[in-house]
This record gives C-alpha cells, sequence and structure tokens, in this order.
C-alpha cells in the first residue's frame, strides 16, 4: 500500500518537509506501507526548505533587514539560473506580543534587498517571491523602493517605505525591471475591501479595528497613485503578504498560485497516481485552507484523480461540509487531548509520529483495496 504525504507547515512549530518525515517515520511501523514523502507550500515559510532539499537549490547568504527595518542576515536561492526570495525571511512575522513598533512602521524592504541582490548577479535570468508569512502590511512600497522606486509626498520629499507613507505618495518614480518577477500568493484575498489584505490578515499584524478605516484609507490612495488607468487591486493575490503582491504587479510582474506552482515543481500530480491514498495537514484548519492553501490544493487535485484524502490538524471547525463537499474524505486532530498551544508544539514531532502509526493501522485493519499503479 503506497500512501502519499504532502502536508503544509506547521507555522510556528515545523516545515512541511519536517511534517511529512514525521508522519513518515509512524507509518513505516506498519509492514506493507510505502510512505512517500512529498512536502508542500504555499509561498509561506518553508517554501524555500523545499527548493534547497527536494529539488537542489543552493542557498546564498545575503545582508538584509526585518519587517521593521533592523539590520539582519537573510538568504536567497539559486536554483539553476531562477532565484527564488522567501518573504517570510526578508520580512518576517512577528507576534504581538514581541512587537516593539506600530504596524505602521511595518515594511517589505527586507524582501526588496534580496530580491534586488537576487537580480544583480549575471547568472540569475528571473526572480520568483513567495508571498506569505510576513509581518507587514505596506502594500509592497519597501519591497518597491529597495528595487529602485522613489515615492515623493505632495512637497516633493522622498518618503521613507514605511506603511505610514501609503497615504502620503502623489508621485512615483519607476525603475526598469531588468528581468522577469513573479511573485506567487498564498492566498487569494485583493488589496482592497472586506475581504482585502487590511481586513483579513491586518488584525493579526497589529492593524487594531480602531485603526482598520485610517489604514484601509491610506491604501486605497497608494493603489489609486500607482496603479492608474489598470485595476490591479482586485487581482488574485495582489493583498498577499500585505500588500506586497500589489506591488509586484505594478511593477510589471506577475502572480501566480503558491501551493498549485509548488505542487507542479514537485510533480504532485504524478505521485498522486501512484498512490493508494493521500494524507495532507496544516495547522489549523479553517476557511481560509480551501482559498489557495495546500490543504485545498491537495483536496482538488485528489478529487481530480479519484483518491481518499485524509487531513492531520492541530484543529478544525465544529463544520467540516464544505471540506467534504470539496473532496476530504476525512480529518484526525493531532493532539490526543487538552494540551496548550506551546505543549502541542514542543511535542509536534511525536505526535505526528504517533498520528501516522493511527492511520497506518486503521488502513491495515480496513485492507484498502490496491489502485492500478501507473
Amino acid at each position: 500500500m503506497r500512501v502519499l504525504i504532502a502536508p503544509d507547515s506547521y507555522k510556528s512549530s515545523l516545515h512541511s518537509t519536517e511534517v511529512a518525515e514525521y508522519i513518515g517515520q509512524g507509518l513505516l511501523r506498519l509492514e506493507g506501507i510505502e510512505a512517500v514523502t512529498c512536502p508542500l507550500a504555499d509561498g509561506g515559510e518553508g517554501t524555500g526548505d523545499i527548493i534547497v532539499r527536494y529539488l537542489h537549490g543552493e542557498k546564498v547568504p545575503a545582508r538584509t533587514v526585518d519587517t521593521f527595518g533592523h539590520p539582519q542576515d537573510g538568504w536567497w536561492i539559486r536554483w539553476g539560473r531562477t532565484a527564488f526570495v522567501e518573504s517570510s525571511v526578508g520580512s518576517p512575522f512577528i507576534p504581538m506580543h514581541k512587537r516593539r513598533q506600530s504596524v505602521w512602521a511595518s515594511t517589505s524592504q527586507g524582501t526588496g534587498r534580496l530580491a534586488a541582490q537576487a537580480l544583480q548577479d549575471p547568472d540569475i535570468n528571473q526572480v520568483v517571491v513567495s508571498l506569505g508569512g510576513t509581518g507587514c502590511v505596506d502594500g509592497g512600497i519597501g519591497f518597491l523602493q529597495a528595487l529602485g522606486t522613489k515615492f515623493y509626498d505632495a512637497h516633493n520629499n522622498i518618503l521613507p517605505p514605511q506603511a505610514r507613507s501609503l497615504g502620503k505618495v502623489e508621485r512615483v518614480v519607476w525603475p526598469k525591471l531588468p528581468k522577469p518577477l513573479t511573485g506567487l500568493y498564498d492566498t487569494f484575498v485583493p488589496l482592497l475591501g472586506p475581504q482585502g489584505a487590511v481586513s483579513v490578515y491586518g488584525p493579526q499584524k497589529g492593524i487594531s479595528e480602531d485603526m482598520k478605516s485610517a489604514f484601509e484609507s491610506a491604501m486605497e490612495h497608494f493603489a489609486r497613485v500607482l496603479q492608474g488607468p489598470i485595476s490591479l487591486a482586485n487581482h488574485l493575490g495582489s493583498g498577499a503578504a500585505g500588500g506586497l503582491g500589489f506591488g509586484i504587479l505594478a511593477l510589471g510582474g506577475e502572480l501566480k498560485p503558491g501551493a498549485a506552482t509548488i505542487a507542479e515543481w514537485m510533480e504532485f500530480d504524478k505521485k498522486i497516481q501512484q498512490a493508494d491514498i493521500v494524507i495532507t495537514g496544516e495547522g489549523q484548519l479553517d476557511a481560509q485552507s480551501l482559498l489557495g492553501k495546500v490543504v485545498g490544493t491537495v483536496i482538488s487535485a485528489c478529487k481530480d484523480f479519484s483518491k481518499p484524502v485524509l487531513a492531520v490538524v492541530g484543529s478544525y471547525p465544529l463544520d467540516l461540509a464544505p471540506f467534504y463537499g470539496a473532496g476530504l474524505t476525512g480529518v484526525l486532530t493531532l493532539v490526543p487531548g487538552p494540551v496548550t498551544l506551546d505543549e502541542a508544539i514542543q511535542n509536534a514531532p511525536r505526535l505526528l509520529s504517533l498520528a501516522g502509526e493511527n492511520i497506518g493501522r486503521i488502513l491495515k485493519a480496513r485492507d484498502l483495496p490496491m489502485t492500478t499503479k501507473g
């Protein structure tokens, strides 16, 4: 029996490569089960790890800044003649209790600096930026500034590359993009509106309810100045990474769905066809899971090939009907009983291994019929 393990990362816990390995260890305690690991990502944290460990990319150390402009070490990945930049490295998510500055001071400049260094490499002919796991909500102004874009206020003063400048931009001087630039979005959200970057992801990045209206207005102003007659703010994924997706579009780049693109790189469809059952998973199954995330992408692909798919998750909603309707076969929670989040994270390797063993025992007991390989 061949089991394909294709999870996402468990946020603030383990990368998808580790999740897949631990589940596989549990499955292999049962005779007659072959575990095939195919970790996936949607552009968030851990995407670079997949490219290095499974697709033979090479990390290139680079200096950059963090979400609030403080100097830090970073890296980008050389993958053939493609440079891959993980935005969660240059503009990482910072939990609320560790933040020392207002979200108005957040910037995607660190991601832009990594992309700029990659673009200057003569052996690189394109740059791909993953858009997920960031702590900024700046519409991409920091990223664009790092690539040479200049922003001026009404008095012709150059503005700092922070979210606080969004509502003050009146003139933009654009650089010429020297090589193709692609962003991989981890969510379908647009830049603006009730389902946009400020409303959906702003609260977890520090935008309080009383700040939301002012932030949305500033983002609307920024979008009007940058996009001209072309409506980029409604583009799928333009709100990813706090609006960094919009910034890439405004510069002349393109956006692609991260989970589907990475699944293609990993030849996921071919692996599904050779499997009897697929296991996926993430830390929290919720409404966003079916909107461009790894779990939704796996469920959809398995449905196309009529393969059963199980999700191993940290938590899930009471109403699973949308997931079953989409093609999910079943869901298993990772923890054995009431535990704190810290306890769950600390024991994640053991819990994932136990989950793998439990699934293996169920499959052996049910004697799941084998399917034709090929």
